[in-house]
């Protein structure tokens, strides 16, 4: 067995090659999962944050509501009546900035 040192030498780079290509590899298709994933929960966080909002946006419309509910109660409670009849300014024919000399 005459194995020359170069030759043992060049087998060792080889393999180290070989490992690095393969830990490389390896890395990238990590990688590639991890974006995967977070672009998953992303949109699932999205959609999290649009069922919220249209949740608050619901509950505040029932506040709101039961806010007049109780404001009616109280103005009524101090003797305060609604006024139905609307008093509308009508335009006359004159004005003060377009006048017909």
């Amino acid at each position: 067995m005459n194995i020359s040192r170069e030759t043992i030498k060049e087998s060792r780079i080889t393999i180290a090659c070989f490992v690095l290509l393969v830990s490389t590899l390896v890395a990238y298709l990590y990688f590639l999962n991890m974006s995967v994933v977070h672009v998953v929960m992303r949109k699932e966080a999205s959609q999290d944050i649009s069922a919220l909002k249209t949740e608050i946006a619901v509950l505040e419309t029932s506040f709101i509501e039961a806010q007049h509910i109780i404001a009616n109660r109280i103005a009524t409670l101090e003797g305060y009546d609604t006024d139905t009849a609307k008093v509308f300014v009508t335009r006359g024919e004159t004005s003060l900035v377009l006048r017909d000399n």
